[in-house]
Formats: structure tokens, sequence, C-alpha cells
């Protein structure tokens, strides 16, 4: 019966992260590269697809962790793209039903469990995540069950340990390219305060392993990241740029989402706190452990543990958000992503410490307060970012753009600006998209990706491009200094330009 109550708070944040899609069903930008990849794998029998070409411009090949889009290509075409928005936050619902069952295990005390389960719900981050289609819950969802039974085996050597983290840590490959990198900066922080090689023993096992599984397919994997981080070697002045204009002041940027990204990049130590201030209980527990307090009744090594696990994350994100050079390897606040589970079960912990204390009522109040800001804070955000997004939304006037364009005697050879449209054009319409199938590629495209280097003509002459489909909102087509531009369709503020 306790493992039935455990999934009562994880269903409620399944409606909590779900909701906006009743509102806004086909926000995100990611949501068609992934529908794409999905649709290469079950058109090619649920394998790995071949070269690809069609709609791409500049082809390549499938170099995209296999498992997410392996699994969704099973649920048939039509179906996936109406229940796409459900996916993330379903894997989420995984990953705080697996939170409840680590804080049982740590604590046996079920009213902990559901804390932990409360705060994980609360945390502004993990809803905000999962307001699209994306494999960052499934590989957050790995990398809690790989990082957490590795580190209880270095406390406690039972083999059933070792196996789940092995077996998971595979999964992290097969997954999640993010995940997989925070993983691998978190073995090299375990392998150096613990001092020793079982983590780094265990990484290279799971590399193995999916190395093994996909045939050598991993290595094309492996590049791809490699030549995605290299990209933004060379290009990291342009990461938040804007694709015409290039780096304008924020207060011109009426983009919320870049908004957001600034005040995280100015105020990194204080933001991080507001997306996740639940991390804070890891330097309570920090500082109990070097001061050898014993503050709580189920005092544990494994707290710990987690409590560096989260500082660790902490730290290396406000390091990412502060250091331009650091761009390259992802966004900053996405590594706290990775102590989401820690920090929810040390937060649970502390405050129920609390509420048998003295401050039992100081805490009840605070803790009644953090979680009402912080459902505020992502209701807030949701509305704002998601239900009243206009520019990662496929909208009606994109469906009317579409439809004319699909309707065209030719197939159409198109430059989309903003770049973030490629992938939304080419999975709704027959056009073939100035866009890589591939990492590798990414290279190719100085010209006109991060931001646009040459004339729009010199562009289309190379790659043999006759429309332009612009947003207007994005950019005016006069600053694009195009030569007598022909517009051939408008549906709102999208335009389609003969070029």
């Amino acid at each position: 019966m306790n493992f039935l109550v455990g999934f009562i708070i994880p269903f409620l944040s399944f409606l909590l992260q779900s909701y906006p899609r009743f509102f806004n069903k086909y926000f995100g930008v990611d949501v068609w590269t992934r529908l794409t990849e999905t649709d290469l794998i079950r058109k090619n029998n649920h394998k790995i697809p071949g070269k690809i070409t069609k709609g791409f411009i500049i082809d390549g090949y499938f170099d995209y962790p296999p498992l997410f889009p392996l699994l969704l290509s099973f649920i048939p075409k039509q179906t996936l793209e109406n229940i796409q928005g459900f996916v993330a936050p379903f894997f989420d619902l995984i990953h705080c039903y697996v939170i409840f069952l680590i804080a049982l295990q740590l604590t046996n005390s079920i009213e902990i469990s559901l804390l932990s389960q409360l705060i994980y719900m609360s945390t502004p981050l993990i809803a905000l995540e999962n307001s699209y289609l994306t494999p960052r819950s499934f590989g957050y969802l790995n990398f809690t069950l790989a990082t957490y039974p590795l580190l209880i085996y270095s406390l406690d050597h039972k083999l059933i340990y070792l196996l789940i983290g092995y077996i998971f840590t595979t999964l992290i490959f097969l997954s999640h390219r993010f995940a997989t990198q925070s993983f691998l900066f978190v073995v090299i922080f375990f392998t150096v305060i613990d001092k020793t090689l079982f983590y780094f023993l265990v990484f290279s096992a799971g590399l193995l392993t999916a190395l093994l599984l996909t045939k050598r397919y991993y290595l094309r994997v492996l590049k791809g990241h490699w030549s995605n981080i290299y990209f933004w070697i060379l290009n990291y002045k342009y990461r938040f740029s804007h694709q015409v204009r290039g780096n304008i002041k924020n207060k011109q940027n009426k983009d919320f989402v870049a908004l957001i990204y600034s005040l995280l990049s100015k105020l990194s130590p204080i933001a991080l706190l507001g997306i996740n201030i639940w991390i804070v209980s890891a330097f309570v527990f920090f500082y109990a452990r070097i001061k050898n307090i014993e503050f709580v009744p189920f005092n544990n090594p494994m707290f710990y543990k987690m409590s560096l696990w989260i500082l660790f994350f902490y730290l290396f994100a406000i390091a990412v958000l502060s250091i331009k050079r650091l761009i390259p390897i992802g966004e900053g606040q996405r590594y706290l992503e990775m102590a989401t589970a820690p920090s929810s079960i040390l937060s649970a912990i502390l405050f129920y410490s609390l509420f048998n204390s003295e401050l039992k009522v100081i805490s009840i109040y605070l803790f009644i307060l953090l979680v009402i800001a912080n459902l505020s804070l992502i209701v807030f955000i949701q509305n704002k970012g998601v239900i009243k997004d206009k520019d990662r939304t496929l909208n009606q006037d994109m469906k009317k753009m579409y439809d004319f364009i699909n309707k065209m005697k030719l197939t159409p050879r198109i430059i989309c600006i903003p770049h973030q449209i490629t992938t939304m054009t080419l999975y709704n319409t027959k056009a073939d998209i100035l866009v890589n199938a591939d990492n590798e590629k990414l290279m190719t495209m100085f010209d006109f990706y991060p931001i646009i280097k040459k004339p729009i003509e010199k562009i289309a002459k190379r790659y043999k491009l006759d429309h332009l489909l612009l947003r207007e909102n994005f950019a005016k087509l006069k600053e694009l200094e195009i030569k007598n531009p022909k517009i051939v369709f408008k549906a709102g503020d999208i335009v389609l330009v003969k070029l």
C-alpha cells in the first residue's frame, strides 16, 4: 500500500507540467527535431537509418542517442503528434516516484518520502524543462538511477547497487547527450573526492557496453556530440545572438526565454536559487558534516555524499553561466537539473526534522511559503513562456503558410529565418530546408548560423535556394537587404519571399 501512495504526487506533478498543452498543443522548438528523428527510425523498421537526404539540404547521418526516438517510434505517427506534449512529463512522473523509493530506503519514512516528492514537484526548474517533447526527463531519470546506486555502493558494497549503477550508466549513453556529459563531470568529481578509479571503471564499462549494443553506432553519437561542442567553441560569442542583428542589448531583445537566461547569467548565484531554492539544504548538511553536528534523527553518510552531489552542480552551473568560454558545454542552469533529486530528498529530511523540533511553527510557515512561491512561479512562467508563446509555437498563421507551401507545384528550397523554425518547416511541409541532418555538418553553416554573415543572395546561390521563410516579429524583410524581394504569400507576421 505504501508503494501505491507514492504515485499520488507524481500524478499531480504530471498534471502540473502538462496542463499548458491543453492551451498550446504545439509549443517548442526541439519538438519537430525529435518527431523527425522518431519518424526516420519508424520508417526504417525501428532501426537507425542510413544517410538522411529528404528535406535536409545539408544531408548527413543520424547521430542522436538512439533509445528515446527508438521507444517513441513504436507509437503511431499521428498518435505521437497528439500526445507529444505529455511524453516528457510522463518520464518525470517516473523520476518523481524513484525519488520516493530512494527517500524511503534512506529514511524508512513515508512522510519524508512524500515530502521529497512534493518538494520535487514544486521545483520550477523541473516543470519548465518538461513543457515540450524532450528527452531531458528521460536522461535525468537515468542519471539519478546511475549516480545514486554508485554513490551508495561506495559506502555499502552490495553487488546489487553496482549492477543497477552499471545498467543505468549504459542507458545514459543511449538516452541523452547532456546527461552523459554531466555524468562524466560528476564521475570526475567523485573520483577526486573519494580518491578511487571505481567511478571511471563503471563509466568506461557503460561506454563499452553502449558501443557493443549499438554495433559501434555510438561512435557516431560521440562524434556528433564533439562536433556540436566544437562548433560552439568557435562561435561561443554568438550563442545567444540574434541571427540577423547579432549581439544586441538585452532590453532590445523581447524574447522571454532570452530574458530569463540573461538574468541567470548576470545574477547566477542568486538566480539559480530562485529556480531551485531547495539546494540550500545541501549547505546545511555539508556544514553539519564538517562541524560534526548531528542535527537529524537519521544521520547517514549518504546525506553528505548527496550534499556534495548538489554543491558540485551548483558551483559548476555558476561557473558555466559566468564564464563565456564555457558556453560550448551547455547552458549553466541545466547542470543544476542534475541535482534536483538529492536536493528534494535532503530538503525533505531537513524540514521533517524541523517539524519535530522547537522550530515547528516557523518551519511549517516557511515550508508552505516556499512551496506556494515556487508553484506560483511555475504557473507564471508556464503562462508567459508556454501558453502565450508565439515564437516557438506552430500557430494558425504558420499552418496556413505550410498549407500554401504544400500546394506549390514544385518542391521549394527554403532558408528559414529564424533558424529555429527549420525543423518545424521540414516536418510539416514537402519543402527542402537549409538545415543540417547531423552535427558534423554544423561546420558548413557559418554563413547563416548562428548569425548571418553573408548576403542572402549569395547564400541562396550557393545552396540553390528559391524561397525565404521569414517571421517578421523576429526580423523585418528590409533588414535582410534583398534586392527586389517578392512576397508570394503572407499569413500574419510570416512571409514567404521568392529569391
